[in-house]
């Protein structure tokens, strides 16, 4: 017998019951990642709700009507296979095409694949998950000739890397990432050719996201941030990034997970992943 359930608007309410999905997944995602979700896109994001609680979560991502994103889907996993992740995502695809967005994008798990795919979702490509261990020693301190540490803005001309590199405009995301640096929980760096964040996590740090117009300014990039924090470290890296891949064997990491690109609708402007090195999370691209 199937469970019944509810879908409804997910809010800071439903934040610690959210946070515990992912511990209970083993996912990475802090509550200041629910809280930017959230402040995002306040009205994107529902929550699956059986006897008052929560059972599942799925957020969406908007970057005006060209492009938009569907993550954090969770399930209890005693209440999986009850028509809950199904559910969810009819309900933010709806949300989203109401909202006029003409291409919707989530990054799947290879078993979430084939249930997308159901859905009218198409494989763009797969990539990697890479992990570093801990380093107990870091290496040369920032600075050095280096990327440095910026708590500003993205400059206008790095904002127009990025939409090159993403293929829409994420700037207000970035400026939330960017103001997370400022208040000392995440470190920003930026170079005239390119910038990268590194944020804290539950299980590792996350490297991303990296974008950057050469190899030589992302490699600066990588090493600063990677000095920057004594966790383990996660770095997301397009399948076509194959430079980005080269440089993450070169400096200790090896891959841990599978992912795959899916795209609902037509591609409005394609990515320049070359220009893309580390995504922001599979959250949100």
């Amino acid at each position: 017998m199937k469970a019944s359930f509810s879908i409804e608007p997910l809010t800071t309410n439903h934040l610690q019951e959210s946070l515990q999905l992912c511990r209970t997944a083993g996912w990475n995602q802090l509550q200041s990642d629910w809280e930017r979700l959230l402040a995002h896109d306040p009205s994107g994001c529902f929550a699956a709700m059986a006897a008052g609680r929560l059972c599942g979560t799925v957020t969406t991502t908007a970057y005006g009507t060209d492009l938009a994103w569907i993550g954090m889907m969770l399930v209890v996993p005693e209440m999986r296979r009850q028509g809950i992740a199904t559910a969810l995502m009819q309900r933010a695809i709806q949300y989203l095409h109401s909202c006029n967005v003409r291409c919707i994008k989530l990054d799947a798990t290879p078993a979430g694949e084939h249930v997308y795919k159901q859905m009218g979702f198409v494989a763009q490509w797969s990539f990697h998950r890479w992990r570093r261990d801990a380093r107990t020693q870091r290496g040369d301190k920032p600075g050095n000739g280096r990327a440095k540490p910026s708590t500003q803005e993205l400059s206008p001309p790095l904002l127009e890397l990025d939409r090159a590199a993403f293929g829409a405009d994420r700037s207000r995301l970035l400026s939330m990432l960017v103001g997370a640096a400022a208040d000392l929980s995440a470190e920003c760096c930026m170079v005239e050719s390119g910038y990268g964040i590194l944020r804290p996590g539950a299980v590792a740090a996350y490297l991303g996201p990296i974008v950057a117009s050469n190899k030589e300014a992302a490699r600066g990039l990588v090493q600063h941030l990677c000095e920057c924090t004594e966790q383990p470290i996660f770095w997301d890296i397009p399948g076509p990034q194959c430079a980005g891949s080269e440089l993450a064997v070169q400096l200790g990491f090896s891959p841990v997970r599978d992912l795959v690109r899916m795209r609902l609708g037509p591609e409005i402007q394609a990515a320049d992943l070359d220009l893309l090195y580390a995504l922001v999370d599979p959250s949100t691209g």
